[in-house]
């Protein structure tokens, strides 16, 4: 049976993960933008997920290995909103915004790439942010 190739909400394939210390760090950086939108009263949840059937192991060190965290913002009807990883080569925030058509079909997310050092951009792009910041 041939392996089929899964993605996370972000889009990441689930089957390539990252040391702890990656992971640590995506953490940190998406925990700086999820503060900014917790103090202006907007759903989101950090995800982190040790990967468990990947055929990478790091056999030397016998390390754990993670799914990259995501970061996935909801309205308050449950509906996503935005999903926010961390760019693997970049460092920077990926942002993709989930965008509907006429009938509130699913369409292609917009996705936004934002420097690593302005979570606080990050945090503008989502829709209702400044409503509820001010």
């Amino acid at each position: 049976m041939a392996p089929t190739h899964t993605t996370g909400s972000g889009g990441i394939p689930l089957c390539q993960p990252i040391t702890g210390g990656e992971a640590a760090t995506h953490h940190a950086a998406l925990d700086q933008v999820l503060g900014h939108l917790k103090t202006a009263g907007i759903n989101a949840q950090l995800i982190q997920r040790r990967t468990d059937r990947c055929a990478i192991t790091i056999a030397a060190t016998r390390e754990p290995l993670w799914h990259p965290p995501e970061l996935i913002i909801y309205a308050n009807a449950g509906w996503r909103v935005a999903t926010v990883t961390i760019g693997p080569r970049s460092g920077g925030y990926r942002v993709e915004l989930a965008q509907w058509g006429e009938d509130n079909e699913p369409r292609l997310d917009k996705v936004e790439v934002i420097s690593g050092s302005h979570p606080e951009c990050v945090a503008a792009l989502i829709p209702g942010y400044w409503e509820s910041a001010s």
